[in-house]
């Protein structure tokens, strides 16, 4: 709440712009203060009660702003202490030149795919994907049938113990023949920063045209010490940002408090730019996914064996086996609690309908 003093000083900075009268122009006011500023919460004709209103909501937006700050600097220490304990467990149990931990994995989520090829009569296909590292198929996702827009949110690990390991994913046409479509490499490389990232794949069909794409979430942790230093290092610029932005609040709320006449009105219509702070990991997360063909991934898959292209006996050992549950990976990127879609109905619609046929026979 604004004190007794602040309303005091208000009155008469408002009696003062107007000459004695009941209100003043937000013109007025700017050539009051001889200077350009933000009267954008204050309406055209300024009566004091205006006046009181705009100032006791620029006071308690500041506070709100300094309570969130506060808050999120105690979350960021919170989860510094808890990368900076992971940290300190992992040095003590892991050695320091180990660069690939050994139970590194990379977690994906082929989430879906776009604008696949027609392959059946109806311009749709019935998609589904297989996963291959070192030519040996580790993962099968369910079929989708007559759509050229999938989507599966299937999720998988798969244990990695070098750089060297050639993961290729295959988008193929109907479980029961299955006929080629495209596939893409993922590359080792752009996941060693160890974050999640989110990509779309350009799928390269068996004449090396792009028949697609697919959507990948995916993340490789293959060193834990380094995995929480970076955290560290992450929240302790934070907390710096976040401490800096607090002080800023905290010093433009006692300028309002503290000061009188003219130099009152500019510190609260001209506060100084909130600092530029960096996206947060999420929203580069989400921004990163390109939104057209033109900016897709593209996941070459020239390294691979040019048999490709037709159906190998690993991968009709690995259809002939129906209890897939037992060789899929599950990933610790989260857990799917989606349940399967249903066609809904509209209950009133049929009624209206089934009414208007009984009405005509009668």
């Amino acid at each position: 709440m604004t004190s007794r003093g602040r309303v005091k000083q208000l009155e008469k900075i408002h009696a003062e712009i107007s000459a004695g009268g009941s209100c003043f122009t937000t013109r007025a006011l700017k050539k009051y203060l001889g200077i350009e500023v933000n009267t954008d919460m204050l309406p055209s004709s300024v009566y004091f009660s205006d006046f009181l209103d705009g100032f006791q909501g620029e006071i308690t937006r500041l506070q709100d702003q300094e309570e969130y700050l506060k808050y999120q600097i105690n979350q960021y220490k919170v989860k510094k202490r808890m990368h900076l304990a992971k940290y300190d467990e992992e040095v003590a149990t892991s050695s320091l030149t180990e660069k690939i931990m050994k139970d590194s994995k990379l977690s994906l989520i082929i989430e879906e795919a776009r604008e696949l090829p027609a392959m059946n009569t109806n311009n749709t296909a019935d998609p589904f994907f297989s996963v291959k590292c070192d030519e040996k198929v580790v993962f099968q996702s369910p079929m989708i049938s007559d759509t050229a827009d999938p989507v599966w949110s299937s999720r998988l690990v798969i244990p990695v113990s070098n750089k060297n390991h050639l993961i290729e994913v295959e988008v193929w046409d109907d479980e029961r023949h299955p006929e080629f479509i495209g596939s893409f490499i993922l590359d080792l490389d752009t996941y060693e920063d160890q974050q999640v990232h989110c990509r779309w794949y350009d799928l390269e069909g068996p004449e090396g045209i792009s028949n697609g794409e697919v959507k990948v979430v995916g993340q490789w942790l293959y060193n834990l010490v380094t995995f929480h230093q970076m955290y560290i290092d992450k929240y302790e610029h934070l907390i710096n940002v976040n401490e800096k932005s607090l002080l800023q609040v905290t010093e433009q709320i006692n300028k309002l408090y503290s000061l009188d006449g003219k130099e009152l009105l500019i510190a609260w219509l001209s506060p100084p730019p909130p600092p530029v702070t960096a996206k947060s990991r999420r929203s580069q997360h989400f921004l990163s996914v390109p939104p057209s063909k033109n900016n897709s991934v593209i996941g070459s898959p020239k390294n691979s064996p040019k048999s490709r292209y037709t159906k190998p006996a690993a991968f009709s050992n690995f259809l002939a086996n129906k209890d897939f549950d037992k060789i899929r990976y599950e990933s610790p990127l989260g857990h799917s609690t989606q349940k399967p879609s249903h066609v809904s109905l509209d209950y009133f619609a049929i009624g209206m309908f089934i009414s208007s046929r009984l009405k005509a026979k009668k």
